[in-house]
């Protein structure tokens, strides 16, 4: 009996195995198509108001009927393998082709992706200072804004993360709200008498009334950069070229742009400030701010910052961050992470 059943499990086990090999997947063979894109070339760039050639090809038994090309949402159809296109905004950054070719009954689609670039180079500006005022050293800062004469402030750092009301003129602090140690804070904004703190990486933010008091919270899918406002909109940046419009009460995009200049992207776009209807950008690590249209995300301006510090002052430094804009004054504000000093400025264009 014990032999018996020593062979059965045997043949069990050989039958479950042979079982297995018998159920796998065989491997799909590569699809080739008859069908190719000869150009545009995958992430071409291609100035604005430049008409795209798009040029299609097909083996020698397929004849291509026609072609549909979709971009934003714009279909056309063509009827020969060679033809122009146009980009139907003047938004400028990504744009994606699907492009559809037909031969009898069958079909194939291609996609192709292409860089839109503004046709004009960013005026180049620069800075007069006009007032200087003490800022905390310890503040590492996310963001800037005032309302009635207050500087609000939102710092970062694990551990001393902030969200701080301020005397503009002599730095005092007035009022501190602590952040969780775990919590990196980041960009901040005031919409609708309520402020806006965005987090770094936990993808949470949080709403507070005009005493700091928080009232709710609000989640994100990417990072949290910089925060500002436009209309009844948040604008928020995530460490890329891309600026999400935010319906403030869902916290959901609506739609997005990227910022670029006639020589590709800027990248890295942090603390924001909305200024006659402009949105000024910080750029992570450098010494300018960006000026973006944002209709279009083309760069408009770039306003060299560098030199605000003195050789002792950015040694103890971190980078330019932080611009505050006073509608009720017209002034404009900036500092940088743990700079000892907070900057009235104008800007003007650079003279050769």
């Amino acid at each position: 009996m014990i032999r018996l059943s020593y062979v059965f499990l045997v043949l069990l086990l050989i039958s479950c195995t042979d079982s297995k090999e018998e159920t796998k997947k065989p491997s799909s063979p590569r699809i080739r198509k008859s069908t190719s894109v000869e150009n545009p070339a995958q992430n071409q760039n291609v100035t604005r108001g430049e008409q795209i050639i798009v040029e299609l090809s097909s083996s020698e038994d397929i004849n291509i009927d026609s072609v549909e090309v979709t971009v934003g949402d714009v279909t056309s159809t063509y009827y020969q393998q060679t033809f122009n296109i146009d980009i139907p905004t003047r938004k400028v950054g990504t744009w994606r082709l699907l492009i559809k070719a037909y031969s009898g009954e069958s079909s194939e689609t291609h996609y192709r992706k292409v860089i839109v670039l503004p046709e004009n180079a960013p005026e180049e500006f620069t800075y007069t200072i006009e007032n200087t005022y003490p800022h905390d050293t310890d503040d590492y800062t996310q963001g800037l804004l005032i309302k009635d004469g207050i500087l609000y402030e939102s710092t970062g750092q694990n551990g001393k993360s902030t969200f701080k009301k301020k005397n503009l003129t002599t730095g005092e602090t007035l009022q501190v709200v602590n952040l969780a140690s775990n919590l990196f804070g980041e960009g901040l904004a005031l919409l609708n008498n309520e402020f806006y703190q965005l987090t770094w990486t936990s993808g949470k933010g949080f709403v507070y009334n005009l005493n700091m008091e928080q009232i709710r919270t609000f989640n994100y899918q990417v990072q949290g950069w910089g925060l500002t406002t436009l209309g009844n909109e948040l604008i928020l940046t995530d460490e890329t070229e891309k600026l999400y419009f935010i319906e403030p009460q869902s916290f959901t995009t609506q739609r997005e742009i990227e910022a670029y200049t006639n020589e590709g992207k800027i990248d890295s776009l942090n603390e924001l400030e909305v200024i006659d209807g402009l949105i000024y950008a910080n750029v992570y690590q450098e010494d300018f701010i960006v000026v973006i249209d944002p209709e279009t995300g083309e760069v408009l301006q770039k306003i060299d910052c560098s030199g605000m510090l003195t050789a002792e002052e950015a040694e103890e430094a971190d980078v330019l961050n932080g611009i505050a804009y006073d509608s009720d004054t017209g002034r404009i504000y900036i500092t940088g992470k743990w700079w000892p000093k907070l900057f009235e400025v104008t800007f003007q264009p650079k003279t050769i």
